[in-house]
C-alpha cells in the first residue's frame, strides 16, 4: 500500500461551476471517489472542531440513534447538535455533486462524526454498498476533514476503480492507496468502492464528519423525523426539510 495524494483537485470557489461539476463527476465515475477542495473555510474549521469536541462528550445512543464505534471518539445525529451543522447538508460544493450522482431528490441518510484514537482505527477493506456495478449509484459517503487526514493519523485507504467490479475486498490490500485530505476538503466516495479506515499511529487528531446521502425513497440510516428535536425541525427551510426527509 502506498500513500497517495489525489491529483487535479480543483481550486477553491464559492460554488461548483459546470466545469468543476464535470471534473468531479468524471473523477467519481472513473475512480469511485473525488476530493472537493475547501468546502469549509478556516473560520468554519475552528467552529467545527470545537463543536465536534462537544458532540463527542455529549454522545448518547438513546438520543443519537446509533451505537458507538469502538476505537474512536464518536457521535451521531449531528444535525441535532448545533445550528452550525445544518446548512452543511445542502452546501452547494458537495450537495450539487450528490444530486448529479443520486438524482435531484437525494436525501441525507445519516450525519455522524469519527476520530480514531492513538493506535486505533484500523478497518479491513470493505464496501458499504451492495448494488451491482451495472446499476445506478444508490448511495455516497462524504467525509469532511476537520483536521488534515494523512497516513500518520489514520487516513482512509481506497482501491481506485474497485466500484466497477466484484473482486473480494479482502484480497485487494496491495492495490489500496492512502488518501491525503487537507482540513476543509471533502472526500466523496461511491459506497461500492473498496475502502477502509487506517490505524492512527501518531495519535494526532483526525476529526471527520460523515454525511451519507442516498437516492430518494431509500430508508435513512438515522430516521431524522424520529431523532431531530422539535426545536431543530421548526426552524428548517422547506429544502432542508426535504433533504432530511421530514415530510
Amino acid at each position: 500500500m502506498e500513500a497517495f495524494k489525489s491529483p487535479g483537485i480543483s481550486q477553491a470557489r464559492p460554488n461548483l461551476t459546470r466545469d468543476d461539476l464535470a471534473f468531479h463527476t468524471s473523477q467519481f465515475d472513473r475512480n469511485g471517489y473525488t476530493i472537493i477542495a475547501n468546502a469549509l473555510t478556516k473560520a468554519e474549521l475552528v467552529t467545527a472542531r470545537r463543536l465536534l469536541n462537544e458532540a463527542y462528550e455529549s454522545y448518547d445512543p438513546k438520543i443519537d440513534g446509533r451505537k458507538r464505534v469502538e476505537g474512536y471518539r464518536y457521535s451521531a445525529n449531528i444535525v441535532n447538535k448545533d445550528p452550525f451543522f445544518t446548512p452543511l447538508i445542502a452546501r452547494d460544493e458537495v450537495y450539487s455533486l450528490a444530486q448529479q450522482v443520486l438524482g435531484r431528490d437525494c436525501i441525507l441518510s445519516s450525519f455522524n462524526t469519527l476520530e480514531p484514537l492513538k493506535n486505533q482505527g484500523h478497518q479491513r477493506l470493505h464496501r458499504d454498498g451492495g448494488h451491482p456495478p451495472s446499476e445506478k449509484v444508490a448511495a455516497i459517503n462524504t467525509l469532511w476533514a476537520a483536521d488534515d487526514m494523512e497516513p500518520e493519523n489514520g487516513a482512509t485507504r481506497v482501491v481506485p476503480g474497485s466500484h466497477l467490479g466484484n473482486d473480494p475486498a479482502a484480497e485487494m490490500e496491495e492495490q489500496a492507496v492512502q488518501l491525503t485530505v487537507p482540513a476543509g476538503h471533502v472526500l466523496v466516495t461511491n459506497t461500492r468502492v473498496v475502502h477502509g479506515a487506517s490505524n492512527n499511529p501518531s495519535g494526532r487528531r483526525r476529526r471527520v464528519m460523515h454525511l451519507y446521502y442516498v437516492r430518494g425513497g431509500i430508508p435513512q440510516q438515522t430516521d431524522q423525523k424520529q431523532y431531530l428535536s422539535d426545536q431543530v425541525q421548526t426552524g428548517l427551510s422547506p429544502e432542508l426539510r426535504r433533504i432530511l426527509a421530514l415530510d
